[in-house]
C-alpha cells in the first residue's frame, strides 16, 4: 500500500514538473515573439494606416513628453495606446512627467493641465491637451515639416465655402486639411488678379457659375507651369470650363449617374455609392465605399502630351442619363442610343509633364513662373475632376470613406504621399455596462464555478488520501 503511494505522488510530481515545464517553454515563445491583440469593438489599441505610415517614414526624431500623474487612469490607458505607436519607429521617444512631484519642468513648458503631450523635433515644439491618435498624429506632423503648404479654395461663382458651417458647408474639410498640417486659406482670383505664388493646390468646390475666360486663362496658366487643381463639378452646373477640360484629355457630359444597386446601400438610385475602386495612389488600399449624392459623368479623352486616367467608376448595373427633362418627372430608363452604359467614370487625373527648360507661360501677371524647379528635368502639372461636390460638404464627409477619399485626393496633389491612406477616427473608449442579473451570471460563471471545481478536486483527494 505504502509502495502504491509512492509511485502515486511520484506520477503526480513528474506531471508537475512536465506542466511547469510547458508553460516555461510557452512563456519565452510569447516573450521573444511580442504580439498583441485589439478585441475592442471599434480597434481603440490599433494604429490606423495613414499613422503607420507617417511613423515608419519619419525624417527625424520625435520626442514626446507626457505630463500625468503617477498611478492615474489615464496615464495607463495612455500607455496602452501608446505602446504599438512606439514600437513602429526607433525614432520616437516617450517620457512621463508627473506635473505635481516636478514643478519646475512643468512651469518650463508652460503645461497647465494634465494629460498634456508635448511634441519636440529638431527646433520645433507643440503641445497637445487632448492625447486621440488623431491629435498626436497632428501633433508629430507639425513638428516634423519644414513647410506647411497652402492650399486655397476658389469663390465667387458660387462655390461651397470652407468657414460655412451647415451641411453643404465646407468646414469639416478645413479642420481635416488643417489637422493633416496644410494652411487652408479662400481665394477671390477676380480680386486677387493672380494666383499666389505659395498656392501648392488650388481648388475649385462646384461652381454654380460661369467662370470668367480672364480667370480661366490665370488658372490654365497655373496648370501649365507645374501647378495642381482639384475640381469638383456638380451636374448642370454651369461653369465655363469645357473647353479648358477638353485640352486637358477631360470630357464632362451634362448628364446624371443612375445606379439602381444603391438601393441595396440604403441609398437612393441616384445617389450612387462607389464600393470597388480602380488601382491608383489615390485609391490605394481603399477598401471604404464612398456615397455621391448626385453625381454627373466625367470621362477621359486623348489629347497629344497629356495623361488622362479615370480612378472612380460606378457599377455596371448604372448608366449616365442624359434625358434630364425624364429624370426631373421621375421617369428615368436606360436609353442605348442616348445614355452611357455603365461602369460610368466620374473621376478622371489628367497630367502632363513640363520640361524644366520649357519657356513660361506668359499671363498679364506673369503668375506661371513661380512654379518653375530648375533643380528637376520635368515637373508634373496635375487636374482631378469628379462629378459631385457634395460628398464632401459637411452633411456627408465623416460617412464612411468620403472624406478619406477627398483628403487622399488632395494630398496627392499637393505631393505629400505619406498621407494618402485611412485616416485615424475619432475612437471612444466605451465601458461595459452590464444589467443586475448579466452582473449575477458573471459572478457565477467567474467565482463559483471555478470554487465548485476546486472543491470537487479537494473532495477527490480526501477520499484518495483516506484508501
Amino acid at each position: 500500500m505504502k509502495k502504491r503511494t509512492v509511485l502515486h505522488g511520484t506520477n503526480s510530481l513528474i506531471l508537475l514538473l512536465v506542466f511547469l515545464g510547458i508553460l516555461i517553454f510557452i512563456n519565452m515563445i510569447v516573450f521573444r515573439h511580442k504580439q498583441q491583440y485589439d478585441f475592442t469593438a471599434t480597434g481603440f489599441y490599433t494604429l490606423s494606416p495613414q499613422t503607420k505610415i507617417i511613423v515608419e517614414t519619419l525624417p527625424r526624431e520625435v520626442k514626446l513628453t507626457a505630463f500625468f500623474q503617477t498611478g492615474s487612469p489615464e496615464k495607463s490607458s495612455f500607455q496602452d495606446r501608446m505602446q504599438a505607436l512606439i514600437e513602429s519607429s526607433d525614432k520616437l521617444s516617450l517620457s512621463f512627467i508627473d506635473p505635481d512631484k516636478n514643478p519646475t519642468i512643468t512651469k518650463k513648458f508652460g503645461i497647465t493641465t494634465y494629460s498634456t503631450i508635448v511634441l519636440e523635433s529638431g527646433k520645433k515644439e507643440t503641445q497637445v491637451k487632448d492625447p486621440s491618435e488623431a491629435n498626436l498624429v497632428n501633433g508629430i506632423l507639425k513638428v516634423i515639416k519644414d513647410e506647411q503648404k497652402v492650399i486655397r479654395f476658389l469663390e465667387g461663382h458660387g462655390e461651397k465655402r470652407i468657414s460655412d458651417e451647415e451641411n453643404q458647408g465646407l468646414s469639416a474639410v478645413k479642420e481635416s486639411l488643417e489637422k493633416d498640417g496644410f494652411q487652408v486659406e479662400n481665394l477671390l482670383l477676380l480680386q486677387a488678379g493672380e494666383i499666389p505664388v505659395d498656392t501648392k493646390l488650388l481648388v475649385i468646390p462646384g461652381p454654380e457659375k460661369p467662370i470668367a475666360p480672364e480667370e480661366q486663362k490665370i488658372i490654365e496658366d497655373y496648370l501649365n507651369a507645374g501647378g495642381s487643381v482639384l475640381l469638383l463639378l456638380d451636374p448642370q452646373s454651369k461653369f465655363g470650363m469645357e473647353e479648358l477640360l477638353k485640352r486637358w484629355s477631360i470630357d464632362v457630359p451634362d448628364s446624371f449617374v443612375i445606379d439602381p444597386m444603391s438601393k441595396m446601400f440604403g441609398g437612393d438610385y441616384a445617389a450612387p455609392v462607389i464600393s470597388q475602386y480602380i488601382v491608383h495612389d489615390i485609391t490605394r488600399e481603399f477598401v471604404l465605399p464612398t456615397i455621391f449624392p448626385l453625381l454627373r459623368m466625367v470621362k477621359a479623352e486623348k489629347v497629344d502630351g497629356v495623361e488622362a486616367t479615370e480612378f472612380l467608376q460606378t457599377g455596371s448595373s448604372s448608366w449616365a442619363e442624359t434625358n434630364l427633362i425624364a429624370l426631373n418627372e421621375g421617369k428615368s430608363q436606360f436609353d442605348e442610343q442616348a445614355d452611357f452604359k455603365g461602369p460610368v467614370s466620374v473621376a478622371v487625373i489628367s497630367t502632363r509633364e513640363i520640361p524644366a527648360h520649357e519657356p513660361k507661360q506668359n499671363s498679364a501677371d506673369d503668375n506661371a513662373n513661380i512654379f518653375t524647379d530648375t533643380s528637376k528635368n520635368t515637373r508634373q502639372a496635375r487636374l482631378v475632376v469628379i462629378g459631385d461636390s457634395d460628398f464632401v460638404g459637411n452633411k456627408y464627409f465623416n460617412f464612411s470613406g468620403n472624406g478619406d477619399l477627398f483628403l487622399n485626393t488632395t494630398s496627392f496633389l499637393a505631393e505629400e504621399k505619406n498621407l494618402i491612406s485611412i485616416r485615424p477616427k475619432e475612437r471612444k473608449n466605451t465601458p461595459l455596462s452590464l444589467t443586475q442579473s448579466q452582473g449575477l451570471f458573471i459572478l457565477m460563471l467567474g467565482v463559483f464555478t471555478p470554487a465548485l471545481v476546486v472543491l470537487m478536486g479537494i473532495r477527490t483527494w480526501w477520499r484518495r488520501r483516506s484508501l
